[in-house]
């Protein structure tokens, strides 16, 4: 099922700020938790269970600057849409501990007009190639990142479970976006960072040596 899968969605996109190339170049794509481990940020648990209003950015004597996309996971919209025995908190960490991808060029262009302020690139990945190099895909209907406009009750609930093995997606089953856990190796994206591979999104002055995470 993995080979229909990526048939179906060739093509895997991932929005970043055009100052995070060189970092993303030597170290990956990496998740805001493996980021975090990266710059060795002292409160990492409390920064990842919290929700981001804004940006933030991190700083390390050696890998410069970093920064955190802002997130939409506010407590009182989340907390009603959990799965059993989650806490807002939990979810975060569940997200923040993934790279994430879209399917659709606009969803991608959506992402990146959400930063005005930042020059915003998209990264074209081939499904194939990540999933021949063994990474653990897995899809998801909705984005489990922001929350459901619906009532509680009447969307998707944000669980783990959300994401699926890609293997195990059917033909007709919807698909929003698609995680794996930690980070994609810097070898598997080279070919991504091309000039003539980068989709320019919105565009604005931002500060060098950024990496932006969902």
């Amino acid at each position: 099922m993995t080979d229909a899968f990526s048939r179906r969605f060739p093509t895997l996109l991932h929005v970043t700020d055009a100052a995070a190339l060189a970092s993303i170049a030597r170290h990956g794509l990496l998740s805001a938790e493996a980021l975090c481990a990266l710059f060795e940020v002292p409160d990492a648990e409390a920064l990842l269970g919290r929700n981001r209003d804004r940006a933030v950015t991190l700083r390390h004597p050696v890998h410069g600057m970093a920064t955190l996309r802002r997130q939409k996971l506010h407590e009182a919209g989340l907390a009603p849409r959990l799965g059993p025995g989650l806490t807002p908190a939990c979810w975060r960490r569940f997200i923040n501990a993934r790279v994430f991808f879209w399917v659709s060029d606009r969803d991608a262009r959506v992402l990146a007009r959400a930063e005005p302020g930042r020059v915003q690139v998209t990264l074209r990945l081939a499904t194939a190639a990540l999933i021949e190099a063994g990474l653990a895909l897995a899809a998801a209907p909705v984005n489990g990142g922001s929350v459901d406009r619906m009532p509680p009750g009447r969307g998707r609930r944000r669980e783990p479970e959300l994401y699926r093995p890609v293997a195990a997606i059917g033909p007709g089953e919807r698909v929003r976006e698609v995680a794996l856990p930690g980070a994609v190796p810097p070898a598997l994206i080279a070919h991504a960072l091309a000039p003539h591979a980068l989709i320019a999104g919105a565009r604005a002055a931002h500060p060098p040596h950024a990496e932006a995470l969902p």
